[in-house]
């Protein structure tokens, strides 16, 4: 397929590409449970839901750095005290959400502009799914 051909060839969509099978937290989850989920499972993003509604996100940056200010706060703690501490709602930051209909084009330029990682796939108000950088670039590594 020529160059012009791929151009004009249907885009992909992040529902397509996402990830379906997420782990999610709550907003009283400790770190300490969000950061065993993360070695154990091999994950490094977590939608955070309230009541089923998503209310944030967590990933591995985040806990590296609220174990960081844990360690510093509680200096006499081990750093999975110090993560048994603090919760999910302490370190959350928005969710960026985008429909499963979304072009992973749109998805990646809309990543680099946030300067983010991931986005959660919406179908209509419930959580379908979750894109990552990864995803995009597996999926442009298949072209």
């Amino acid at each position: 397929m020529k160059l012009a051909e791929k151009n004009r060839a249907p885009q992909k969509t992040v529902g397509e590409v996402m990830t379906r099978e997420l782990v999610t937290l709550k907003l009283n989850d400790t770190l300490r449970l969000a950061d065993d989920l993360m070695n154990l499972a091999k994950l490094r993003h977590f939608p955070v839901l309230d009541d089923g509604n998503v209310v944030g996100l967590v990933d591995q940056t985040d806990l590296l750095h609220a174990s960081m200010r844990s360690l510093a706060g509680h200096p006499e703690d081990t750093p999975r005290g110090a993560l048994g501490m603090a919760t999910v709602r302490e370190v959350m930051k928005p969710a960026t959400k985008v429909s499963m209909e979304t072009t992973i084009q749109d998805a990646a330029q809309l990543m680099v502009d946030r300067g983010i990682e991931s986005l959660l796939v919406m179908d209509g108000e419930k959580l379908a799914g979750l894109v990552s950088r990864t995803d995009l670039l597996r999926e442009l590594a298949r072209r």
